[in-house]
């Protein structure tokens, strides 16, 4: 057995393994009805989800046993790729447009969406760029050439549109400056700066503007504008503390257009009750304990960096789901990693597990190797 397999956090790949399983299992769940009304078949997105999870399993082992360094060497190319699928999918004729959006190139009978791998490239790019900085990134002047890079990438993500994804991968970008070492002063300066544009690009979108609309008067446009949050909201209340139970959902019965994607929470919720939803996200938030300890131990910045990046990225991702499901936030549309059906989400999300197991394997092979010892 590959000893390095043997170092790396046995927590992260237990859990990574469960929501991998119990993800398949409700995608069925909350898909079945809605796939036999569409396609004449319950199992048509079950069948597509377990192929991308077969996919992504085999892709989770490559990024394990890859060395992450041989990433860190590859970040302008993976950078540059990144920003040339984003042109090209913005380049693609409107015929090609998924509900007015141009964020998916089809592969085969998968729909990849490039800003997933843009997140990957981005973190990689940005962590490698970091360590070479060193602490020249608290320079004003070499601050904003970082910002730009970021800003260019979120800027294509816009023009999809994908706004919710642009503003998460910004936010992300920003943690990953902040825990870079950049200055506090600068990064808030930069934060405010960007406010009146955040406002600014949802006032000029009447659709961004009923979804804010929506959430702030909810009990006013239940069969509206809020009608999907309302019915989100109805499901988790139906599940009360234990659940329906499994395959019990009345809210994928057509009362949610998107139950196993951008509402799967929901349908969870209401499946398998309070405790279940808090036991799901009590393995997220492990998750995310044992990332973040992965990236203090980690041997070198860029490492840490792409540990803490990962990490941050998978938390962002689950907390605005959720947030969007119990009413916290208007919705965006952004999926549950592992457990919503949707493109080649689950294949990059199990890459980066595997990226973090693999500076986990090297963190502890760095952690046990013995100290010198003087000659006797």
């Amino acid at each position: 057995m590959n000893k390095g397999f043997l170092r790396i956090d046995f927590g992260i790949l237990i859990c990574t393994l469960l929501l991998l399983g119990f993800g398949v299992v409700l995608v069925y769940s909350s898909s079945f009805p809605l796939a036999q009304q569409r396609f004449g078949g319950a199992d048509f997105f079950l069948a597509r989800q377990v192929v991308r999870a077969l996919l992504g399993v085999v892709c989770f082992i490559v990024f394990i046993n890859i060395d992450y360094h041989v990433l860190c060497r590859y970040s302008h190319v993976l950078f540059i790729s990144a920003l040339a699928l984003l042109v090209l999918v913005l380049a693609m004729p409107e015929s090609m447009a998924v509900n007015g959006a141009k964020r998916w190139i089809h592969v085969g009978f998968m729909r990849f969406q490039v800003s997933e791998f843009a997140r990957i490239a981005l973190i990689v790019a940005l962590a490698r760029q970091f360590e070479e900085l060193g602490d020249r990134i608290r320079e004003g002047r070499v601050l904003m050439q970082q910002i730009f890079r970021i800003l260019l990438v979120c800027g294509l993500i816009v023009l999809e549109p994908d706004f919710s994804t642009a503003l998460l991968l910004a936010v992300i970008s920003f943690a990953l400056l902040f825990v870079a070492g950049a200055s506090i002063w600068h990064l808030s300066g930069l934060g405010l700066a960007v406010i009146p544009a955040v406002l600014l690009a949802i006032a000029s979108t009447p659709y961004r503007r009923e979804r804010i609309l929506g959430f702030l008067h909810m009990s006013n446009h239940k069969q509206d504008i809020g009608y999907q949050a309302y019915q989100a909201l109805i499901g988790l209340g139906n599940g009360g503390l234990f659940g329906v139970g499994l395959g019990g959902a009345e809210r994928k019965l057509f009362f949610l257009p998107e139950p196993h994607t951008d509402f799967v929470f929901s349908i969870l919720g209401e499946e398998i009750g309070f405790v279940g939803g808090l036991i799901v996200l009590g393995i997220f938030a492990f998750m995310l304990y044992r990332g973040m300890r992965i990236a203090l131990r980690a041997p070198d910045k860029a490492g840490q960096l792409m540990a803490f990046g990962i990490t941050f990225a998978l938390g962002a991702y689950v907390v605005l789901h959720a947030a969007v499901n119990i009413g916290l936030v208007p919705t965006t549309g952004v999926p549950l990693p592992f457990l919503s059906y949707g493109g080649m989400s689950l294949v990059f999300t199990l890459s980066s597990m595997g990226i973090l197991l693999n500076i986990s394997s090297q963190a502890r092979q760095r952690e046990f190797v013995p100290a010198p010892r003087s000659p006797d």
